[in-house]
């Protein structure tokens, strides 16, 4: 529990500059990264540990943290998805799930062992973030031409006080959630059944890309122009809660899906 407390205490810190610039926020990262290693295969386990020398909630908001260095420029680029033109696939050449793709060509079917270790560490490190951060609902790029229902005009609001859609998602994991550690979330929130486990991991990427998209539909209707997350009535705050651990859940456990599948020397079809 002391290490648990220290990783989630460093997470902290890393959020507390970064809170309104990142999807899910240092905590929903670093819970997402934690309920992943709990579902990783025992060798899975042993070489994330051997590449990475921390667990991987360490970590979990890496790529936030350096985004600006131009050391990582190459490996570094937009966090969100953006969608088809019709708004409910997603774009598999552009944004996070680029990085996806090119992580799974590069590691995948045992292509990393003909790699530097550095360079596995470091693509593992964009996985660990990229990965569940593509399931935020914010980070879901929809056309406001094609979907002017979600163009805001009144804006959002917590307490009162303007606030961009945006960070209302990155701080979801945490709302309401006052004292929680990473334990805590993952006793709570990871009650997800095997056979869900399944689904989700199941199907191709541009499968995956579909439920990433169908969930940014829902984040903009459970969060309706105007809304005020304070006020807002129990049954529509636990909606929106609901969704924000379905998506972090289904974040985590592909993450390990998809760590369990390279470290198998196996890979996922894009198409």
């Amino acid at each position: 529990m002391r290490t648990k407390r220290l990783i989630l205490m460093l997470c902290l810190v890393v959020a507390m500059g970064l809170q309104s610039a990142m999807a899910w926020g240092g905590f929903g990262h670093c819970c997402m990264a934690y309920v992943a290693e709990q579902h990783l295969t025992p060798e899975a386990k042993e070489k994330c540990q051997h590449y990475l020398r921390h667990s991987l909630a360490y970590y979990a908001s890496w790529m936030d943290w350096w985004r600006g260095s131009l050391h990582f420029k190459s490996v570094n680029g937009g966090h969100s998805n953006k969608t088809t033109k019709d708004g409910y696939a997603i774009n598999m050449k552009k944004g996070a799930m680029s990085h996806l793709v090119k992580a799974l060509n590069e590691l995948g079917n045992g292509n990393y062992k003909n790699l530097p270790d550095s360079v596995v560490r470091q693509r593992l490190i964009n996985l660990v973030h990229y990965l569940p951060d593509m399931h935020c609902p914010s980070h879901v790029s929809i056309s406001k031409k094609t979907f002017p229902q979600y163009a805001s005009k009144k804006g959002f609001f917590r307490n009162g006080k303007s606030v961009n859609y945006h960070t209302l998602w990155d701080a979801a994991p945490a709302m309401d959630r006052k004292g929680w550690d990473i334990d805590d979330y993952a006793k709570a929130v990871d009650k997800v059944s095997r056979k869900q486990a399944k689904a989700w991991q199941s199907g191709t990427l541009v499968e995956w890309g579909r439920d990433i998209a169908k969930g940014g539909h829902l984040g903009y209707q459970l969060l309706p122009d105007g809304t005020d997350v304070t006020t807002m009535a129990k049954k529509d705050k636990k909606a929106m809660m609901d969704h924000c651990d379905k998506m972090a859940m289904m974040g985590a456990y592909r993450l390990a899906y998809v760590l369990n599948t390279i470290f198998a020397d196996k890979t996922i079809k894009t198409k």
